[in-house]
């Protein structure tokens, strides 16, 4: 039986609005699915989850702005 990579999309995804030094993407996206008007980048901090202990549970991207946690997935389906 021929095994699928069900992550393939969610590294595109990670990429774009996963990393530190790309903030101002997360902001971006953030500001238009909210519409709110955030201009400080540096004002995010990043908390996405890679395989915690005793789970195999993650995130696509989690943040804390403005005192709120966002959680993102991305879904290909």
């Amino acid at each position: 039986m021929e095994k699928v990579n069900r992550t393939y999309k969610d590294k595109l995804f990670r990429f774009i609005f996963g990393k530190e030094e790309i903030k101002e993407n997360i902001l971006e996206l953030y500001n238009s699915l909210n519409n709110s008007a955030y201009t400080n980048a540096e004002d995010i901090d990043i908390y996405t989850l890679e395989d915690t202990v005793y789970m195999s549970m993650k995130n696509d991207v989690a943040f804390v702005l403005d005192s709120y946690l966002s959680a993102w997935e991305q879904q290909s389906t």
